[in-house]
């Protein structure tokens, strides 16, 4: 079976070129016969002395003493020139065809091969659409049973340390403060993870249409602590910028995000100062958190917002879900976030648009 399968394209081989040898005896014979009579006939009518030349001149006035006279020996050369003549364009007309018929089948083959891959990549799209489905759901189910925990977490925590006994320990007082710093740190974590999930499995958010001062002020109010309220500003830029189509719990988780970032890597002494504007085109609120901190070091820019991969200098205890939760939560509003150093400090920038139609199509205006 094996060997046939080997010889197949070798026989098939054999056999066209077997053709074209036919096709080179077929055209000699017809430029031989049939055009060399035809060329005699052509010559006598095109001048009669040539009858005289013939052996039987006085049947030589008739088509078929022209014909007979072609085949006489003292002609053969001229009857050969023509059947090369015929044999050659044969020859051509079958070359071409095989030609034709090789690259026919050729087509034949990679079509069905494009076919099969095509059938292959589809199962195979299938299967990784179901492995990304579940994986979006074992995450969700993962970080909601971590939520609750670190909850319990952080809540027994704030009722130890509001007991006199425990808080008047200081040992203890501040092992318990870290207790529930981290399980908040890791809450946060946590949530971010559970809305790259939620928003995979959702697709694009529902928007509704909002302030821009209102989602700066609500995110900036998320940090009561004072010793972080007294590093947080707000500049008076965002004013002027008219209300925009947006999820306003994901849009103020990105900026709590950008601002607990620049807390988080710089400094006690770093400032952060939360501002937006209307883009130059006029077709987009761009928002930015701005810090006058050491800055970002060039090799880690382009890692910044890749899904659980923070840089090791730059990383600090981060999960590496934070930034890539922002730029799922930006893109879903059709938008786009970057990172830039500036001569003191560094600068986040995300853009949201002010007239995107699908997105004033779903725009829930609230009354």
């Amino acid at each position: 079976m094996i060997a046939a399968n080997a010889a197949a394209p070798f026989l098939k081989f054999h056999r066209r070129w077997r053709r074209l040898g036919w096709h080179a005896v077929t055209g000699f014979l017809f430029g031989y016969v049939v055009l060399h009579s035809l060329s005699m006939l052509i010559f006598q009518w095109l001048d009669p002395r040539m009858a005289e030349a013939m052996p039987n001149h006085r049947a030589a006035g008739s088509l078929l003493a022209a014909a007979v006279h072609s085949f006489q020996p003292d002609m053969l050369p001229m009857g050969l020139v023509f059947g090369l003549v015929g044999a050659a364009i044969a020859t051509f007309y079958g070359y071409h065809r095989l030609a034709v018929s090789f690259q026919r089948d050729r087509l034949a083959q990679e079509l069905a091969r494009n076919e099969k891959l095509r059938g292959e990549l589809a199962v195979q799209n299938e299967e990784l659409a179901a492995l990304e489905l579940a994986n979006r759901r074992t995450t969700q189910f993962m970080a909601h049973d971590f939520k609750t925990a670190l909850n319990c977490v952080g809540g027994f925590a704030g009722q130890l340390l509001a007991k006199p006994g425990l808080r008047d320990d200081r040992e203890v007082a501040e092992a318990l403060t870290c207790i529930r710093r981290q399980a908040h740190r890791m809450t946060g974590a946590v949530l971010d993870l559970l809305q790259l999930a939620r928003m995979g499995e959702k697709g694009k958010p529902s928007v509704q249409r909002l302030s821009v001062t209102e989602v700066l002020h609500e995110a900036v109010g998320d940090f009561s602590l004072p010793a972080h309220a007294a590093r947080i500003g707000l500049g008076d830029r965002h004013r002027r910028c008219p209300p925009l189509c947006a999820n306003r719990d994901l849009l103020r988780r990105v900026l709590c995000n950008l601002v607990s970032n620049a807390i988080k890597h710089n400094g006690p002494n770093t400032r952060v100062c939360v501002d937006a504007e209307v883009s130059e085109s006029g077709r987009e609120v761009l928002f930015s958190c701005r810090d006058d901190g050491a800055g970002i070091p060039p090799e880690v820019l382009p890692l910044l917002f890749r899904k659980f991969a923070p840089a090791k200098e730059f990383s600090h205890g981060s999960s590496g879900l934070g930034l890539a939760f922002c730029k799922a939560a930006v893109e879903a509003h059709w938008g786009r976030i970057w990172c830039e150093n500036l001569p003191q400090g560094s600068q986040f920038c995300f853009t949201i648009p002010l007239d995107k139609e699908h997105s004033h199509d779903q725009c829930i205006y609230d009354i």
